[in-house]
Order: C-alpha cells, then sequence, then structure tokens
C-alpha cells in the first residue's frame, strides 16, 4: 500500500495515515477474518512466510562486512553495508526472528555521504547460531556499529525487538546517538505476555528441535520483560529526536507502546500511527517508512549539531 506523509511531524505531534477506503466487500471480509489476525501475525513473524523481500534495486555496492562484537562474545557479527564508507551512520536493527537482509529495500540510493548498515543480530543469519538472551547483551553486541568516539553520532531504526535494543543503545551512549526510528517497537514491560507454549519450546528437549532462528527468538522473547522493565528507568534521561511508526491494528507489539513511550520519554517524540495496519510495516509501508527516515534525519542533523528540541 503506497501512502505518502503529508508533513514532516514536530516533536511531540501525532500523525494519522488513513487507510484507503474498502469496497463493501471487501469491508465484510475483513470483518469476517478479524478473529484469525491475531494468529496470522504469529504466524508470519514465526515463518516468514509472506514477507517477500524485493531486491531488485539495491545498488552493487552493497557489501557484506565482518564487526567484532564488544563484550566476552566470540562470535563476529555479519553486516550488511551500502553508501560511503566513511558517511554519517544509520544503523537498522531488525527484530525477533529475522535478519539484516529484510531491510535490502532500504538500502538502496543511500543518501550522499551517509553509511547504511544493517546487521545480523547476535543468535540470527551469519551472527552464529548461539542465542543471546539479555536486551542488554544485545546492545553491547551492536556497540562496535557506533563507530569512532569521533565519528559523528548514529542515528538507529529499530523494528520490533530491534526497538528496544535502539532504545537502550541509545540510553547506555546518548553522545554517540542522535535520533531513533522506532517501527512496531516493543517498550512497555506490563505489556508483555508469555504464552504457555514459549515456556514449553524452552525446554531443552523441545529447543533441540527448532530452527536456530526460532530458538534464538523465543528465548530472548522470553526475558524481553526483564530487559524492558531496566530499560524503564534509564528512558527520562533520553534526550534526542524520536519518531514512532505504529499500525493501529498491530496484534503483536499492541499501539498503546506508542503511549507508553510518549510518558516515558524525556524529549515529545513524535508519532505517524497507521490504520489498519499491522505489525510487518517494513514489508507493506517501506515508502512511508523511508519518508520517517528522511525526516529524522533532518532533525538528527538539527540536534548533533546543538539544536535544542522540547522536553516536558
Amino acid at each position: 500500500m503506497s501512502l505518502d506523509l503529508p508533513y514532516c511531524p514536530p516533536p511531540g505531534a501525532i500523525i494519522e495515515i488513513f487507510a484507503e477506503e474498502q469496497s463493501l466487500a471487501a469491508d465484510v471480509v475483513s470483518a469476517l477474518l478479524e478473529p484469525f489476525q491475531p494468529l496470522r501475525e504469529q504466524f508470519m513473524a514465526i515463518t516468514g512466510l509472506g514477507l517477500d523481500i524485493d531486491a531488485g534495486g539495491v545498488d552493487q555496492s552493497l557489501r557484506r562486512l565482518r564487526a567484532t562484537p564488544a563484550g566476552m562474545m566470540a562470535q563476529p557479527l555479519s553486516v550488511l553495508a551500502a553508501g560511503h564508507p566513511d558517511g554519517a551512520r544509520v544503523i537498522f536493527i531488525h527484530g525477533s526472528p529475522g535478519l539484516g537482509e529484510e531491510w535490502l529495500p532500504f538500502l538502496t540510493d543511500v543518501p550522499q555521504g551517509q553509511l547504511f548498515l544493517a546487521p545480523d543480530r547476535p543468535g540470527f543469519g551469519e551472527s552464529g547460531d548461539t542465542p543471546v538472551t539479555d536486551l542488554q547483551a544485545q546492545a553491547d553486541a551492536l556497540v562496535p556499529l557506533l563507530g569512532r568516539q569521533s565519528d559523528a553520532p548514529v542515528v538507529l531504526v529499530g523494528y520490533s525487538y530491534g526497538g528496544p535494543v535502539a532504545l537502550r543503545l541509545a540510553a547506555d551512549h546518548p553522545d554517540r546517538v542522535a535520533g531513533l526510528l522506532l517501527i512496531g517497537a516493543a517498550a512497555d514491560p506490563g505489556l508483555e505476555e508469555i504464552h504457555p507454549l514459549q515456556e514449553i519450546a524452552a525446554l531443552a528437549f523441545f529447543e533441540q528441535l527448532l530452527p536456530s532462528e526460532l530458538a534464538s527468538s523465543n528465548a530472548e522473547l522470553l526475558q524481553l520483560r526483564d530487559g524492558l522493565e531496566a530499560l524503564a528507568d534509564d528512558l527520562p534521561d533520553l534526550h534526542l529526536p524520536v519518531i514512532m511508526v505504529q499500525g493501529t491494528d498491530d496484534n503483536l507489539v499492541p499501539a498503546s507502546n506508542v503511549d507508553y513511550l510518549r510518558a516515558q520519554l524525556a524529549t515529545s517524540p513524535a508519532a505517524i500511527m497507521i490504520e489498519r495496519a499491522d505489525h510487518f510495516l517494513p514489508w507493506s509501508h517501506p515508502d512511508l517508512l523511508v519518508q520517517a527516515l528522511d525526516c529524522l534525519l533532518d532533525d538528527a542533523r538539527i540536534y548533533a549539531s546543538g539544536g535544542a528540541f522540547p522536553t516536558r
């Protein structure tokens, strides 16, 4: 679905993107299928079916890098990179499960003077199959991607589980992060629920039957609430531009996560609410997300140059 932002949201603003009108027949079908929507989203998140990547326009300069993670992790990070090697960095952080390759459509037409990086998070893809279940450890592993201390602050794009990873990185390294684009991002620990099947899947016998990426995903999701509770203490100290993009019909990460972050963050985050959209915004609304990122990059340049953003 091709939708456009009417304007760049100023700090604190909420933009509502209304869904296109449907026919009466489509409305009836949607109403009949609505009870099955949560199950459909769970199935797509687990299997990836229906989430096709169109990488036809990816620049031939796309390359895969290896980065040595911080801390005690031995497995190098695998990172897709596009753009100028010494450019200002934008880091795309995937959800759970997920891969850096999911961001391929966003690694096209990289703006001049920028470097876009899309890592496989630890436990996924070519960054190894050993689960890294702690939110803090996931964030710590991405620290080398921030570049040198003398480099310009980076912009972080976090989708789903990648959202709290981005928030954790920004809270731990406030002088090295200039802005956050949060897409369907989990944030409120009170909204995190553990299904009994998740606990069964974590038992050693069943865990070894799962594909490694599903095992890693289940392991980190079981620990996410603890990570979000620890993160909550640091959110009021975050002072940087934030744009949140959220589907109103997201059954995996409820839209009330936006309300939580707007209440917790020190600066006034902007929100883009997309009517009837589900959790899979990078696939269903890529053009709108590119526009949102362009808006954030402008805000981040102002912030990095010493410009002020509203605080509570």
